[in-house]
């Protein structure tokens, strides 16, 4: 699978801190989990000694970086997305909620799409990848919430809504429509906008 160039800003994830370590080694490991993924369907069947050996790298250099197999896949995952969008500019509800749905990568691979759900469904019965996971995508929910929440204390959205769950209810179709590649009579350019525009329906302040 072709490696995708980190995007400007978007550190690559790792699990471990200490000395500064080499990206292109790094990058290396990554793009190794994600070719054996897209091989095999599967992380079942991956080994850190086939990562560090499609890497040129070792054992020890892999788990210095990873400290586990979850850990590592879930990180190459990771990678293959779009940085997550920490700022935004307030400058109006509709605006602030579009933004956070443009920053969603859709430009996805047929073989990155078939490793994400991979991992979407070995997830559900491997609680540590799930957990690994869950540590990498709470960061790029948070920009979400706290937008929710920024306009229901600005009364522009209701005051009696979740904000983690208006979040889920924006990013959940976009990522099952662009990136899964479910109702792809839906696929369209201005996605992002109707999505917002129909959910504001909702939940607009008055």
């Amino acid at each position: 699978m072709t490696s995708q160039n980190t995007a400007p800003g978007c550190e690559l994830p790792a699990a471990a801190v200490g000395r500064p370590r080499s990206e292109a080694a790094s990058r290396a490991i990554l793009d190794a989990v994600l070719d054996l993924v897209a091989e095999h369907g599967s992380i079942g069947a991956i080994t850190v000694e086939a990562v560090a050996s499609r890497a040129g790298s070792s054992k020890a250099t892999v788990y210095r970086r990873w400290p586990s197999k979850e850990a590592l896949v879930a990180a190459a995952v990771e990678s293959i997305k779009a940085p997550p969008v920490l700022d935004l500019p307030h400058e109006s509800v509709r605006d602030d909620l579009v933004r956070l749905l443009r920053g969603i990568r859709t430009d996805v691979s047929p073989a990155e799409r078939r490793i994400m759900k991979c991992i979407m469904v070995e997830s559900e019965d491997n609680p540590e990848l799930a957990r690994q996971q869950e540590r990498l995508m709470t960061r790029r929910r948070r920009a979400g919430i706290e937008a929710v929440r920024y306009w229901m204390d600005r009364g522009e959205l209701r005051a009696d809504l979740d904000p983690a769950l208006v979040a889920a209810a924006l990013v959940s179709p976009m990522l099952t429509i662009m990136i899964y590649g479910h109702y792809p009579h839906l696929r369209t350019e201005d996605l992002a906008e109707r999505l917002v525009d129909q959910l504001l329906g909702g939940i607009a302040a008055g």
